[in-house]
């Protein structure tokens, strides 16, 4: 009797490690389709940031890397395909990043040029009186 259960509790704990390993997989591939997902929106919020333009090389690389993330996931290779599309994420957001960049220092240079316009007009105006 007491073989019995020592049998099946072995069997019931094999079958639970045979599910765990099928639900894993299932997992990962979930885990990496949204992240595949969420690293598509980011590229296209950089490309929207003109970043073809800023950032051209960034931009590119994060586009590959996604491609090549999506075929890692045709091959089953999900730890593959997250780590490539993790690495597309970190060059979308860099992207994004030197664009973001690139504005704020054209803004900077914007209000200078205002700023140095102002200072002339003021010189002006006191000139004048």
């Amino acid at each position: 009797m007491k073989k019995n259960r020592t049998l099946l509790a072995v069997y019931v704990l094999a079958l639970c490690g045979l599910l765990g390993v099928g639900g894993c997989a299932g997992k990962e591939a979930v885990i990496a389709k949204e992240q595949i997902a969420n690293t598509e929106k980011a590229i296209g919020e950089a490309r929207d940031s003109n970043a073809t333009i800023n950032a051209p090389l960034e931009l590119k690389m994060a586009e590959e890397k996604l491609e090549a993330a999506k075929a890692a996931m045709d091959k089953k290779e999900y730890e593959q395909a997250r780590l490539l599309v993790e690495k597309a994420q970190v060059d979308s957001n860099l992207a994004l990043a030197k664009t973001n960049s690139k504005k704020a220092m054209q803004n900077v240079k914007e209000l200078r040029d205002s700023i140095d316009a102002l200072g002339k007009e003021i010189e002006r105006s006191q000139k004048a009186q």
